[in-house]
């Protein structure tokens, strides 16, 4: 496949993954272009700032930050100089309708509010401390030899064999095994409600996201999540390379079963004969090709891609309470009940969970006042064109009345919600599910990185479910060098 030294490589989309895939192709001497249908870069790692308040996009804090700092080195960037980045000092507290409070960061600090809770403060750092010390190689593998490789069942089998058994079964039997007490069961759980699935329905191999806790803590960028794609496009635009905002994708042309083009929104045609698609290969396979276009592995593929949960954004700025003492918050019920937290329902919500960016960095809202963000589950619909307005005023009002129950005193000043239909046309993620794939999914079930369409990759939300933002990065990472390799052999 030799390239047409003529035509710029087309970058599709200015999230994390495009500006890396072209960031990497620009450092390897690749001519690169990069088009983004919204008017800013950063995609689902963005900040945008209404009523004085800095609010996320998505991503609402990182984890795993060694993996964040290997992603930037393949990438020829130091982290630490580019991004502050500020722990979380206080991660995690968790409030059970018995009045219990348990408060995770560390197995060592760790520790519970409530009836007997020295004794119950010791058993859950010892439970801690097993299930970290446990799963710690299964942790390093993934981080070391897994995640910064293009995802392979073969490859991901030969890293982990030895440790398949402790990783089979559901969350919830994993940590009945290490936490007796349900007051802690729940707590722990609690702690994977990101994911948006029941513990009973939660693969084992999830617990990693505990473990990312227990390793390496939780952090924000200094300026909020959009710090980290600024980095990306500051590096980029040293390089010279053209970003094109508000610059939709209408069709990826393909003759002959090579790319020969990329059609925008507004009919104009870019000649090129390699595309880097970030902007979701579900979304590239059911929209951006012909379907006389699409080989039948690659479709099919798509077809049986199992999709994550859709959830609405609820953002709110307010005054008249202080900040929780944790920046997640977590008010639950026993774990074997925590699926109902994820079904969307007309009533006032009993259990709530969000988070608290103000809590770590004051600076993203004016003085004296504080940021709540939160996901509401938006699922039971069949497709994304089903959401309807009411049912996102509805969910607005229901959890504000929530909110309000559990802080006394608060003050709403500010509201911005983002429902799944927001984050399909606005973030480009396909049907609205916040990782594309399913998280717990095999690797063989996500879209590959080099496709049969001569000259197409995929990147982005296509490959990985990613615990966070590195896994973003390094898909784009990983899409431009799969370009790169082919290149190479052919000439």
């Amino acid at each position: 496949m030799r390239a047409r030294k003529e035509f710029p490589t087309v970058v599709i989309g200015a999230g994390l993954s495009g500006l890396a895939a072209a960031l990497s192709l620009s450092r390897r001497g690749i001519p690169v272009m990069v088009v983004e249908a919204q008017q800013s870069a950063g995609g689902c790692c963005s900040t945008e700032v209404s009523d004085g308040y800095t609010f996320n996009n998505g991503a609402v804090y990182v984890a795993v930050p060694s993996l964040l700092r290997a992603a930037f080195g393949r990438l020829g960037l130091s982290f630490d100089d580019e991004v502050e980045l500020v722990r979380i000092a206080k991660p995690h507290a968790t409030y059970l309708d018995n009045g219990t409070a348990v408060h995770l960061s560390t197995a060592e600090h760790s520790y519970m509010e409530g009836a007997n809770h020295n004794r119950r403060t010791q058993a859950l750092r010892d439970g801690l401390a097993r299930l970290r010390d446990d799963w710690r190689p299964i942790y390093g593998t993934l981080v070391r030899d897994v995640l910064p490789e293009e995802p392979s069942l073969l490859r991901t089998v030969g890293k982990l064999w030895r440790h398949l058994p402790r990783m089979g079964g559901h969350v919830n039997g994993l940590i009945a095994s290490y936490f007796p007490d349900g007051d802690l069961q729940a707590a722990v759980a609690s702690t994977l409600l990101y994911t948006g699935l029941a513990p009973d329905r939660l693969p084992a191999t999830q617990i990693i996201g505990l473990l990312a806790l227990l390793e390496e803590g939780f952090h924000l960028p200094r300026g909020g999540m959009g710090a980290i794609s600024a980095a990306l496009l500051r590096n980029l635009q040293s390089q010279s390379v053209a970003v094109r905002f508000g610059t939709g994708v209408k069709e990826i042309a393909v003759k002959d079963g090579q790319v020969h083009g990329v059609v925008l929104t507004d009919g104009e045609r870019i000649p090129t004969s390699h595309v880097v698609a970030t902007c979701s290969g579900l979304g590239v396979v059911k929209s951006l090709l012909r379907a006389a276009d699409i080989p039948r592995s690659l479709a099919a593929k798509a077809d049986k891609a199992p999709l994550s949960h859709r959830a609405i954004s609820i953002q709110i700025g307010y005054s008249g309470a202080a900040a929780a003492d944790a920046f997640i918050v977590n008010h639950v019920p026993a774990m074997e009940k925590q699926g109902a937290m994820h079904v969307r329902t007309s009533d006032v919500p009993q259990w709530i969970s969000y988070t608290q960016p103000t809590q770590v960095l004051p600076e993203l809202a004016p003085g004296g006042r504080h940021i709540i963000e939160f996901y509401a589950p938006a699922g039971d619909i069949r497709s994304v064109s089903e959401w309807n307005q009411a049912w996102s005023d509805s969910a607005l009002e229901r959890y504000l009345d929530a909110l309000q129950k559990r802080v006394p005193g608060i003050a709403i000043e500010t509201t911005r919600v983002l429902d799944p239909q927001d984050f399909a046309r606005q973030r480009q993620l396909y049907e609205g599910a916040l990782y594309g794939i399913a998280p717990g999914a095999p690797p063989h079930r996500f879209l590959p990185h080099r496709t049969p369409v001569s000259g197409l990759y995929l990147g982005g939300q296509t490959t990985f479910p990613g615990y966070g933002v590195p896994s973003a990065i390094l898909s784009g990472i990983q899409s431009a060098e799969s370009l790169f390799a082919d290149l190479s052999r052919s000439g």
